[in-house]
């Protein structure tokens, strides 16, 4: 039988995390507030944050609530972002 683990180590790390990183919503509101403050970004509708963060939610590369495995960017800053694209390798999913 396989450890907890060994499970773990067999998949692909996250870029940008390890299982022990975990953010809180009030630090991403921060984070988000920093970000804006250092450039002229372009936002999504509500609407359109929305549905990409619930197409995140529902991925299974989606990891501790914020973050994707794929470019260990947290989700709740990158899918607000009119340019952002998913970074999941089969395609984007938004």
């Amino acid at each position: 039988m396989q450890s907890p683990d060994s499970k773990m180590e067999a998949m692909p790390a996250c870029k940008g995390c390890s299982a022990t990183v975990h953010v809180t919503p009030e630090e991403i509101t921060k984070l988000f507030g920093e970000t804006l403050k250092v450039r002229n970004l372009k936002l999504t509708t509500e609407e359109e944050y929305d549905r990409r963060i619930t197409l995140c939610e529902g991925c299974k590369d989606y990891q501790f609530g914020t973050t994707c495995r794929w470019c260990g960017c947290l989700m709740a800053i990158k899918a607000k972002l009119t340019a952002a694209r998913c970074p999941a390798p089969q395609g984007s999913r938004w």
